[in-house]
């Protein structure tokens, strides 16, 4: 594998280990030294140096920028004691002169390795990475006693562990958090990507509005937004198709006073809770499913309350208040709309300012701002049926506002801290330990409270490839790409193309076997399969099909004989499909298509005469766009696939030498790339691409019926390198990933 050029500045980690990314044993050659000819400027762009140490005892060590967030350097260099040892993690490997883990070499002429060059790149003369400096004897180094003229060297190999390396610098599929602050007459808002840490450069203004309480949730593609101003409580809508905010309308039933709120999702409907101005709980519910709220705001019961929290587990909401000082707890069930009754929660906390909370399975977690100013915390197992003795302080000064929520086995919390500015710190629920604190970027200030809601990426992808006489499956993990050893075969209908779409529970396919059309359904919890069930209306000689849900409708688009369009839809909220299928009218002759769903819309796209068209379906009002052919001139498409991240479109297609390209279409923009990008492979025959967080995972066929993912780190725009999937198919006709929670 050649060196990486310097992409990016957008370096978040260091691999402290002696390792490197080439992928087969190469023979070493001639080292870059600092004792040679200067270097033409630019030419190992890959190349970095690296500061260690306070300014006082700093010292300096070489790297290899081998990924846009990655460098790799030498474990040493991060020693107490310059040169000295220190724990790498994986792999363990030893400095010293055996084969297996070391070159030994030599510089020639002037070249030699020196002070400052230990984790720097060793080249061969193809320019591809083989070693890791470690130690030289620094013979005509500057600073190096002259009579020293030895300029033998040692090098860490890098060949054997590629594989880890990939698996390190692999794109991460880390949920995706949305951050509502009020303060200072306006809403701001910003949104991060948990895997990485990572957030947007600068809060955006949302309108005006002077809020001073606010919860959110995350409904599907869209953030809901309640906040209270002036006593009165608002609801608003972000749709992350769009980036558009719905702008805000007060909630119904005329709440007054209110100084409180909390919100949770539990289905399609929403549950907001709010203290009133005597200290009450009164309780909303918005079904968004029957598009309605109730009329009234409902007393629940309690007086005294400042502060109020909940979380959903299941169908019971996990309420938790402040009343004077202290914390008191209780559950609404949603199926009857019962509520338990208020209970202190035990510990003894006293003085409490504010409380957050998330759920993490059927265990709540608890956070409070103490009369200190920082966080304490508390833990209740509702599976044991038990909360801990105690409130354990976590950290923070001079906190003001908290909100906290569950990504997978880590909660995050964030906190209004010292002038108004929003800070970060996630607690590990299996150790119960916490990170330090670190304010977030942005420049925010005057904050008056902060509220934050998640979506959780897929970690798994299911691989469904019809071969011969039967469809077979494969399923992985999408945070280290492992499989199972072998394809299982499924059974069933004798497919010939197929799709599949995450139904939040299951994965629904829909095939083409002997020109009809199919569907099935697979539950990925319990590894059942349904039966293949013809789509009603009675369609014949289809070519290919392509399927989006939205809101629980299957919307199913498919190639008829003469490569017409036609459509056919299944509303399983109503548990019927249309009689007929629909004819589309806009053009014949497509071969091949795939559709995505984008917030309300389906975004399809076909092959015809070897070129990419592709066109809109609005599902509110049932009409299309036109077809139009996408920029970047390619020819000789022969399969394509789509995968759709916020207002991005990211549509691939196989060419007529048998690569992959890649093209992608910003729809807030309105704009497409100019040019499609050859990703590669080669021998490629069927493709297809789903999302997770903001990866876009590609699996397509190839020769000798393997399977080869790529990955597209849609943040910084950079692929992965091919990967096989184990097992082989015979004579593969299509494949389907679908990646699910």
């Amino acid at each position: 594998m050649s060196v990486p050029h310097l992409r990016s500045a957008r370096m978040t980690g260091l691999l402290v280990s002696a390792t490197a990314v080439a992928a087969g044993l190469v023979t070493a050659g001639s080292a870059s030294a600092l004792t040679g000819p200067e270097a033409a400027a630019g030419r190992h762009a890959a190349v970095v140096k690296l500061s260690i140490g306070d300014e006082a005892n700093s010292r300096s060590c070489t790297g290899t920028l081998v990924d846009p967030r990655w460098v790799l350097t030498a474990a040493s260099c991060f020693a107490a004691t310059p040169g000295g040892p220190v724990p790498a993690g994986k792999p363990s490997l030893t400095l010293d002169a055996a084969a297996a883990t070391s070159l030994t070499i030599t510089g020639k002429g002037t070249d030699a390795i020196c002070k400052g060059d230990t984790g720097g790149p060793l080249l061969n003369a193809a320019g591809e990475l083989v070693g890791v400096n470690s130690r030289s004897w620094q013979g005509g180094c500057l600073g190096v006693n002259p009579t020293e003229t030895r300029t033998g060297a040692v090098s860490t190999r890098t060949d054997n562990v590629g594989q880890w390396i990939d698996q390190v610098t692999a794109p991460r599929g880390g949920a995706q958090v949305s951050l509502l602050a009020g303060g200072g007459g306006t809403m701001w808002s910003q949104s991060g990507d948990l895997g990485y840490g990572e957030y947007g450069a600068s809060w955006g203004k949302v309108d005006g509005q002077d809020v001073t309480r606010v919860s959110t949730v995350r409904h599907g593609d869209a953030v809901r937004a309640y906040a209270i101003a002036g006593g009165r409580v608002y609801g608003e809508d972000l749709d992350l198709a769009t980036g558009k905010w719905s702008g805000w309308g007060e909630i119904p039933g005329g709440a007054a006073g209110a100084k409180d709120i909390s919100a949770s999702l539990v289905g399609d409907t929403v549950h907001v809770l709010i203290v009133g101005s005597e200290g009450n709980l009164y309780a909303q519910t918005a079904d968004y499913r029957a598009g309605r709220w109730n009329n009234n705001w409902a007393s629940v019961g309690a007086t005294g309350l400042t502060h109020v929290t909940s979380a959903a587990s299941g169908t019971t909401v996990r309420v938790q208040a402040i009343g004077g000082g202290e914390v008191y707890g209780r559950d609404l069930d949603t199926r009857t709309g019962s509520w338990s009754q208020w209970g202190a929660v035990p510990g003894g906390a006293k003085g409490a300012v504010d409380i957050a909370s998330s759920v993490v399975g059927n265990n709540v977690h608890v956070q409070i701002i103490g009369s200190d100013g920082a966080i304490w915390t508390q833990f209740g197992n509702y599976d044991a049926g038990r909360w801990n003795d105690q409130w354990a302080k976590a950290g923070g000064s001079g906190l003001t506002r908290i909100s906290s929520i569950a990504d997978g086995g880590t909660v995050e919390l964030y906190a209004v801290g010292a002038e108004g500015k929003i800070n970060n710190a996630s607690m590990n629920t299996t150790t119960g330990s916490w990170s330090t604190f670190k304010q977030l970027q942005g420049g925010l200030a005057g904050a008056s409270d902060v509220s934050a809601s998640v979506t959780s990426a897929p970690s798994k992808v299911t691989l469904a490839a019809p071969a011969g006489t039967t469809l077979f499956s494969q399923s992985g993990k999408l945070d280290t790409g492992v499989f199972g050893a072998q394809w299982a075969g499924v059974g069933g209908a004798t497919v010939s193309r197929i799709v599949g779409v995450d139904t939040g529970s299951t994965i629904r396919y829909v095939g083409v076997a002997d020109g009809k059309v199919f569907d099935r359904e697979y539950d990925v919890r319990n590894n059942k399969w349904g039966n293949w069930t013809e789509v009603p209306g009675g369609a014949g000689g289809v070519k290919d099909v392509a399927a989006a849900m939205i809101n629980n409708v299957l919307y199913v688009q498919a190639i008829g004989s003469s490569g017409d369009l036609y459509t056919q839809v299944g509303d399983y909220n109503a548990g019927r499909w249309n009689t007929n299928w629909t004819p589309v009218s806009g053009g014949t002759g497509l071969t091949d298509i795939a559709s995505v769903k984008a917030g309300p819309f389906v975004r399809l796209y076909g092959i015809k005469n070897g070129k990419v068209q592709g066109r809109d379906f609005d599902s509110r009002n049932g009409s299309w766009t036109a077809w139009g052919e996408l920029p970047g001139g390619i020819t000789g498409a022969k399969d394509i696939a789509v995968a759709n991240i916020g207002n991005t479109a990211h549509v691939q297609v196989i060419g007529s030498d048998g690569a992959l390209y890649a093209q992608t279409g910003d729809y807030l923009a309105g704009a497409w790339k100019p040019t499609w990008t050859k990703i590669g492979g080669t021998g490629l025959t069927h493709v297809t691409s789903a999302t997770a967080g903001k990866n876009v995972h590609v699996y397509a066929t190839g020769a000798g019926g393997k399977v080869q993912n790529t990955t597209l780190d849609a943040t910084l725009g950079s692929w992965t390198g091919w990967h096989e999937v184990p097992g082989t198919l015979t004579s593969p006709t299509d494949v389907a990933a679908t990646t699910t929670k």
